[in-house]
């Protein structure tokens, strides 16, 4: 079933819920890995978004958090991507970057995602395209319309990136990395891929790029950018739901930062 307007409100809501009520909650680590870490919160959260999501949809859910993910590059209908907790490292050491991301996609195309900031109240939403889902298109911060930057330039422009948890740290990757930098005025690090896309949307960064980063780090967050008028490319890697993923303000194009 399509989602309608009011239970796209009932979702916004029950996501700001989600937030107020894990805010107390203690915090464990679950598994440990070279670059990353899981924790209970991610659970508590993925378990909490998933009862919601389906008390209003019956769409399938690929989520991170799933033991059995489906490959959303073989899907052929509407389909929820959840990163439950976007920035874990981030939350875990109370460093304020970290939300929770939604997407709802067509086949391999965004059609709506929400950011929720677990640390600022702000929340994100866009609507690609119209749709059954609703007769509204944009992009929103806290119900305001938003839209990306006019920087034309890189050498004027912020970029945020970011090395993913399975990044290869060889001095030549590395390098690789520097000699992109050199190109922008700024480049910033935030350790949530979701966040960083819906600061492009809104204008305070111009680009986005991460390579082989997990579809759901990014699926909100393309959305966002799609919808508040820049530009997106995404490219499919070896890994199983593993992606390049590019966000632009329109204004610079996309296939500049894969030069």
């Amino acid at each position: 079933m399509l989602l309608k307007n009011r239970s796209l409100n009932e979702l916004i809501a029950g996501l700001k819920i989600i937030k107020a009520e894990i805010k107390d909650q203690s915090i464990s680590v679950l598994k440990q890995r070279e670059r990353d870490i899981s924790l209970s919160t991610d659970l508590l959260l993925d378990k909490k978004i998933h009862t919601l999501i389906e008390s209003i949809s019956s769409y399938p859910i690929l989520s991170e958090e799933d033991r059995e993910q489906m490959d959303f590059s073989k899907q052929e209908d509407y389909y929820w991507i959840l990163d439950p907790l976007d920035g874990t490292v981030n939350y875990y050491r109370s460093i304020p970057v970290s939300c929770i991301s939604l997407a709802l996609w067509q086949e391999q195309k965004p059609i709506m995602g929400i950011v929720v900031d677990l640390n600022r109240d702000e929340v994100f939403l866009a609507m690609v395209e119209k749709s059954d889902l609703t007769d509204k298109r944009g992009a929103w911060l806290n119900d305001e319309p938003i839209r990306v930057s006019s920087v034309q330039q890189r050498e004027q422009g912020v970029v945020l990136t970011g090395f993913p948890a399975q990044s290869n740290f060889k001095t030549d990757n590395l390098m690789r990395s520097l000699s992109f930098f050199q190109n922008w005025q700024k480049v910033r690090l935030l350790g949530s891929a979701a966040l960083s896309l819906a600061w492009v949307s809104c204008g305070r960064a111009d680009a986005f790029i991460e390579e082989d980063i997990h579809i759901w780090d990014v699926a909100a967050g393309l959305a966002l950018v799609k919808a508040a008028g820049g530009d997106i490319h995404l490219e499919k890697k070896d890994r199983k739901n593993g992606v390049i993923a590019i966000a632009t303000n329109g204004m610079i194009s996309p296939l500049e930062l894969l030069k």
